[in-house]
């Protein structure tokens, strides 16, 4: 391992006990803890400040304290370099975290001692008519609101699968399944999967299912005519407003992104509590059992 730690924290959460107990374990093992400049008033004096794109450069291991928006620019932070994310929530769902807060002192002890695992996750490329983006979660094509719904063709290995009058269309990884993709009406989807997953959102038509790609299929979608203006978000950011004959292209990452795991709670317990999935009324345990 290395000897430097980064770390990144919601600014406007209350963060600084957790910063203190980071700090000290870190200088209890031989180990340096750098932060981001934007962040220079929530962080101790002693720790050095980097501007954003440099927080992960030297690092094994860059902690992101916050909600799934803070874990996801983590995530954009780190890929580059290779390392990767543990996850620690300070909001309310946090779907990405995988340390609590009152338990990040265990955690801590656990990653000394090498009880940990690292997990890929695929990203996808968004590339074409916009600036190239990496995303770790999805991508949202929407309508922009007085304009009609938006009108998009789908195509996939050059050939048109459908074309949607919508409100939006979702592509996401497996890991964004769980997000905006899921709200929709989309399918979760193991994050061990490579692929996209494409769910429009509201379409004005018969056919409403999600499609799920193999991860060497490469993903175009086009502004059709009559379509709304659109806009496209990339992990809940704005990235571009497309219209009429703009195409945006998606894949599969070339390189996977890294969360560590510490947990040996499996993927779909994580997905049935943070989601409140529901058993059928039908076989919930019975509060008061028949008497025999």
């Amino acid at each position: 391992m290395g000897d430097s730690i980064g770390l990144l924290v919601h600014p406007r959460r209350d963060s600084q006990d957790l910063v203190a107990l980071i700090c000290e374990w870190a200088t209890g093992h031989g180990k340096a803890v750098r932060g981001m400049e934007e962040a220079r008033e929530l962080l101790p004096r002693h720790i050095v400040t980097v501007p954003d794109d440099a927080l992960a450069e030297g690092t094994w291991l860059v902690i992101a304290a916050g909600g799934d928006g803070t874990i996801l620019r983590g995530l954009k932070l780190a890929h580059p370099y290779g390392v990767p994310v543990l996850g620690v929530n300070l909001g309310r769902l946090a779907f990405l975290a995988e340390v609590q807060y009152d338990d990040l002192a265990a955690s801590l002890d656990a990653i000394d001692r090498g009880d940990f695992r690292l997990e890929d996750r695929a990203t996808m490329r968004v590339t074409g008519d916009v600036e190239d983006r990496v995303a770790f979660n999805d991508a949202a094509l929407t309508r922009v609101a007085g304009h009609g719904p938006a009108a998009l063709a789908v195509e996939v290995e050059g050939e048109v699968f459908g074309r949607y009058t919508a409100d939006a269309l979702v592509i996401a990884t497996p890991t964004g399944s769980t997000g905006y993709s899921f709200s929709a009406g989309g399918p979760i989807v193991s994050p061990r999967h490579s692929g996209l997953l494409v769910t429009p959102v509201a379409p004005h038509a018969a056919f409403d299912r999600a499609v799920f790609l193999h991860p060497d299929e490469t993903l175009r979608v086009h502004v059709l005519e009559r379509s709304a203006p659109v806009l496209l978000e990339v992990d809940g950011q704005r990235s571009a407003e497309l219209s009429v004959g703009d195409c945006v292209q998606f894949c599969v990452g070339e390189r996977p992104a890294q969360v560590m795991r510490l947990h040996p709670e499996g993927f779909y317990e994580r997905a049935r509590r943070k989601l409140q999935i529901a058993d059928s009324s039908e076989l919930a345990p019975r509060a008061h059992p028949e008497a025999v």
